[in-house]
């Protein structure tokens, strides 16, 4: 899938033109993991643009800072159309929280009023060319559902990305949903991109990670 711009154009494009896409298949609601214990279980969401699964190899640390939000957003922009309001919040349980962390005590809760408005972390290609790399990220719902669309860019002269709709509720608890992403043109860099939907809900963010799996 290829954009011009990734920002306002990522969120419309088609995601069901991505193999496999977790938006799209009914699956049973994940169990809530209580917080600072990971869930061990196969991810019941995964997206990947490649005809077979990569070997799963991890070559790489977690490419992204702050991905578990403990007690910082290191690394993490907010991207706000002209005229949008885009709200985000690091919280932290242990001082009180509206919700629970999936992982430690932190995690990053974001909602928006526009198409578009994101959140977003760039990191510089350590590998050059080619590869595939692994998004993984924990979404659940501050309260009721939570919608909208969880993205992994590479931007070059062309931008491409493989994307996953998501669709979470405060009741079943955290999800996990993974990209796995071949990147197919050399990249100067990868955005791990979450778009919550136009007043779609407040979407709880924790465990977040980009690595590169073969």
């Amino acid at each position: 899938m290829r954009s011009k711009f990734p920002g306002l154009k990522a969120l419309v494009i088609p995601a069901a033109t991505a193999v496999g896409l977790c938006g799209l298949i009914a699956a049973g609601p994940a169990q809530a993991t209580a917080p600072g214990q990971a869930a061990s279980a196969a991810p019941e969401h995964v997206a990947t643009n490649l005809t077979k699964p990569a070997r799963p190899e991890v070559v790489s640390p977690n490419l992204l800072s702050a991905g578990s939000f403990e007690q910082s957003i290191a690394g993490w922009q907010r991207l706000t159309p002209p005229g949008a309001v885009v709200n985000w919040a690091d919280y932290d349980t242990s001082a009180g929280a509206p919700s629970p962390a999936h992982d430690g005590t932190g995690y990053l809760a974001t909602n928006s009023d526009t198409a578009g408005g994101s959140v977003y972390q760039d990191v510089v290609s350590p590998y050059g060319a080619g590869g595939v790399y692994e998004a993984s990220v924990w979404l659940s719902s501050a309260s009721g559902t939570a919608t909208g669309t969880f993205c992994l860019w590479s931007i070059y002269t062309t931008n491409n990305s493989l994307c996953s709709n998501y669709s979470v509720d405060a009741a079943t608890g955290y999800q996990n949903y993974v990209l796995i992403y071949g990147v197919p043109v050399p990249t100067g860099t990868l955005r791990f991109q979450i778009y919550p939907s136009p007043n779609g809900g407040t979407t709880d963010i924790d465990t977040a990670s980009l690595q590169r799996i073969s």
